[in-house]
């Protein structure tokens, strides 16, 4: 898979030099190209779209595609895996025929509840513990994938190169451990830095227009949040005071407008690497492994969409049902890729990290537990909803989503010692989750 010379091929023949920018643009001085609305194309319309394989426990709200073979839940661990909690009915209707659920390779499988839309495979590995589980619950059927993964990932290649190359018009500045985007275009605001300086800071703060359109091009072979333990990516604050951090609720819904037109560009990765922080926006790494969490950083969910070459997490992170909807330019033209600038000095305030661990809010990702068997006599449970947990059963534990030590509501690299992320990864390895088994016994009572 991973060949940086073949990376850097793709750069030299797709890379653009671009931007698309509105008259009196601080970027004025670029080529313009045509802003397109629904830039990603098919991958646009997914929480996950992976090319390769893709090993996946606990949540997904979204529609999850997968072009190889998906390792979803884990009956060791007590782990699930559920699809689609969150799509609309309109949502439905624009995925390539109507699955939420696509798997081009084989799909493994132990507990996989497709909540809305249906599944499809090349085959299916039912998993689960025989007799005490289910592999699939929910409508889906072996047969030919309707994405073509090929074409789409030639196509997401070339507009991530292409997009590497469009002009900045904003800043990237430094404050002690913290980093600072700052844009002031009314449609488009351009970023880029190098992967190395990114993930030397502990806070990244964005501060662009409500509204508008933001792209982070991230160059460098890798990321890894866990360097410098980031422990939040913040907004500026709209109403004054503190900067906002990203949560699953946001204050004002004006920090939902940008996180939704928000795209962190990984051209040149290999490998992305998230730690137990919350990620807002999209995250577009069409060559590189992308790993949710890991051992010892817990797990860490994104309040976007993964596009991805191969998919990682461990138990407990989760994507939330927040697609790419910004403008960006849509016409990559040859050119060579930007180097970013040293960023600046600057004397504006860091975000204060929280003191200690909050519980991570879950909207329907906890996942089912291993050891029970759906029956018709089960009692219905209600879904979670942000700040609140699955129902689970007397005597049971937390569902793991929220015993992780994750950054729906951030939390500092320093209060995440080893004691505290071995026993939140114990809570998830023996907790699992109950929700997407109670909608499995809400279906069958």
């Amino acid at each position: 898979m991973r060949t940086t010379a073949a990376v850097a091929a793709v750069l030299a023949v797709t890379g653009a030099a671009l931007s698309w920018v509105p008259a009196a643009s601080a970027a004025d001085s670029a080529t313009t190209t045509e802003c397109v609305t629904h830039p990603l194309g098919t991958a646009g319309r997914y929480a996950e779209f992976v090319e390769k394989d893709s090993t996946r426990h606990s949540d997904s709200e979204g529609a999850v595609a997968v072009g190889g073979d998906a390792f979803f839940g884990d009956a060791k661990l007590g782990q699930g895996f559920s699809v689609g909690h969150k799509l609309t009915g309109a949502d439905l209707a624009a995925l390539p025929g109507g699955h939420s659920l696509v798997v081009g390779g084989t799909l493994h499988a132990n507990q996989v509840v497709i909540n809305k839309g249906s599944g499809v495979y090349g085959s299916l590995d039912d998993r689960s513990v025989k007799g005490a589980g289910f592999a699939v619950d929910g409508p889906h059927a072996k047969g030919a994938s309707p994405v073509d993964f090929g074409k789409e990932f030639t196509g997401l290649r070339a507009l991530s190169t292409g997009w590497a190359a469009t002009k900045p018009n904003g800043t990237v500045s430094t404050s002690g451990d913290g980093v600072f985007l700052t844009g002031t275009d009314p449609k488009l605001n351009v970023f880029a830095v190098n992967a190395a300086d990114l993930e030397k800071f502990r806070a990244i703060t964005l501060d662009v227009p409500v509204g508008s359109s933001t792209l982070v091009n991230v160059l460098g072979a890798s990321y890894d949040m866990s360097t410098s333990a980031t422990y939040g990516v913040y907004y500026k604050n709209l109403d004054g005071g503190a900067p906002v951090v990203d949560d699953y609720a946001v204050p004002r819904p004006e920090y939902g407008q940008i996180r939704s037109k928000l795209l962190w560009n990984f051209p040149q990765a290999e490998s992305v690497k998230k730690n137990y922080t919350s990620w807002p926006g999209t995250i577009l790494a069409p060559n590189a492994k992308v790993e949710m969490g890991g051992k010892n950083v817990g797990p860490g969910h994104v309040n976007g969409s993964v596009i991805a070459e191969e998919l990682v997490t461990v138990p407990g992170a989760e994507t939330h049902q927040m697609n790419f909807t910004g403008c960006l330019p849509g016409e990559p033209k040859p050119g060579p890729v930007v180097t970013p600038e040293t960023p600046k000095p600057t004397d504006t305030p860091v975000p204060t990290p929280p003191a200690t661990p909050e519980p991570t809010p879950s909207e329907g990702g906890a996942t089912p537990s291993a050891s029970k068997t759906p029956t018709g006599s089960a009692s219905p449970s209600a879904p979670a909803t942000p700040g609140e947990t699955a129902g689970a059963p007397a005597g049971t534990p937390t569902p793991a989503p929220s015993a992780t030590p994750e950054g729906d509501l951030a939390t500092t690299g320093s209060a995440i010692g080893p004691g505290t992320i071995g026993a939140a990864a114990a809570a998830v390895l023996v907790g699992g989750g109950f929700l997407a088994f109670a909608k499995r016994r809400r279906r069958t009572s």
